[in-house]
């Protein structure tokens, strides 16, 4: 098989990595402005709290990001293990007692006095550093289709093949360790949202690599079944589940929240009610300015804004996954590819949720809900897909090792 390689001039890709960034910090500055809008709903006191408080992260997120952006990803490789320990230590931290907060019996947050940290978020940044460097390396593991773990023949029906144990053993066992394991950490929070988001990110990420169907379906098939047992045995999640099936019946009690924010919707109509004339968000819908902002956007800008916003996410999705296809390596693909995909799966994610077409489960939209650890962690994820398309847009040989 022949495989046409189209080289775009790199000033195609950095047309493209600017409208990236423009369109990341519109979503923030219009985050903005939908936070000094739902401020009325927090406090009568202060209103104007939660857009000084997203004001002053947007600012920490922009710095973030932009060193993100200028990071020597060769150097950040080195350290890909610190990285994780880190990670793992600060989710660890958050369920201690005295060090982790609880806020509705989940232990997700560290107490740092002028911010909350919330430790899954730095689980995100280590799988995509971490898991990149790994397929990367293995890559000779998942693309040699030579060996398998069994063979099958009519003298030897049954044959076990060292060779192809350690194919399976270097090329999928070990990067889906680092994914459970991740998973694992941000289980002791819970949070199931940030644990099916990170498992679906790395599930990706394996496949554009390389990983063999042999192993991913039946991977795929315990999963589901191990979270069908979960949820059957999880009496909240139970309860959240069968509410998102019929949510005008269970209005009153686990599907408020959902049927509060689908009447946002339906008031806002077309064009919407008007920025801070949404009664919804002000007197019915609890946490507006979080997880169900969009909904808030639906009611006071209408279905016009919400479109839009949708849209942003696809067209940063569109042109992203474009010019990372011309990456000099594995690793830089699989590193612009992971923190594009957490950022677009996770507003997929949230706008299901808001919209009722997903179960209920907190998480946030990126760019728009309050938050100061969930901003900096998706600026610090753009300044990565922009970092490695930078990086594509160099020319692999200079001149003159081209004439040589």
């Amino acid at each position: 098989m022949v495989i046409k390689v189209r080289q775009e001039p790199p000033g195609a890709l950095a047309g493209q990595a600017l409208w990236i960034a423009l369109l990341a910090v519109g979503l923030a500055v219009f985050g903005l402005v939908v936070q000094y809008s739902a401020g009325i709903s927090l406090s009568s006191s202060n209103r104007t709290f939660a857009f000084e408080r997203q004001a002053a992260y947007l600012v920490v997120a922009l710095v973030a990001g932009f060193l993100c952006y200028r990071l020597n990803l060769e150097r950040v490789r080195e350290f890909r293990w610190w990285i994780f320990a880190g990670a793992l230590g600060a989710m660890l931290a958050a369920r201690i007692p005295g060090i982790g907060v609880s806020v509705n019996g989940s232990w997700r947050w560290i107490d740092l006095g002028f911010i909350r940290l919330q430790a899954s978020d730095l689980g995100k940044l280590a799988l995509v550093i971490v898991l990149s460097d790994l397929l990367a390396r293995m890559q000779r593991r998942t693309l040699e289709p030579r060996f398998r773990i069994w063979q099958f023949s009519a003298r030897e029906p049954f044959v076990f093949t060292p060779a192809g144990w350690r194919d399976c053993r270097e090329g999928f066992l070990k990067p889906l360790a680092v994914v459970l394991t991740i998973a694992g950490f941000i289980a002791l929070g819970p949070d199931l949202g940030t644990i099916l988001l990170c498992i679906a990110v790395g599930g990706v990420m394996m496949f554009i690599s390389g990983v063999r169907w042999q192993y991913v379906l039946p991977t795929l098939l315990l999963g589901a079944t191990a979270l069908t047992i979960l949820i059957l045995n999880w009496p909240n999640r139970l309860r959240r589940f069968v509410s998102f099936i019929d949510p005008w019946q269970n209005r009153g009690d686990e599907a408020y929240q959902l049927f509060e924010g689908m009447m946002g919707f339906g008031v806002g109509g077309l064009t919407g009610a008007g920025a801070g004339f949404g009664l919804q968000s002000r007197a019915y819908l609890p946490e507006a300015h979080t997880d169900f902002v969009l909904a808030g956007i639906g009611e006071e800008y209408g279905l016009v804004a919400t479109s839009l916003v949708a849209l942003t996410y696809l067209v940063i999705f569109t042109l992203g996954y474009r010019a990372l296809r011309h990456s000099a390596d594995l690793y830089r693909l699989n590193v612009g590819l992971g923190a594009l995909l957490f950022l677009v799966i996770q507003a997929l994610v949230n706008m299901g949720v808001v919209t009722g077409l997903l179960p209920t489960k907190g998480i946030s939209l990126p760019f728009l809900s309050y938050g100061g650890t969930n901003l900096v962690v998706m600026a610090c994820m753009v300044g990565l897909v922009l970092n490695c398309i930078r990086e594509a847009s160099r020319p692999v040989f200079t001149p003159r090792e081209a004439r040589a």
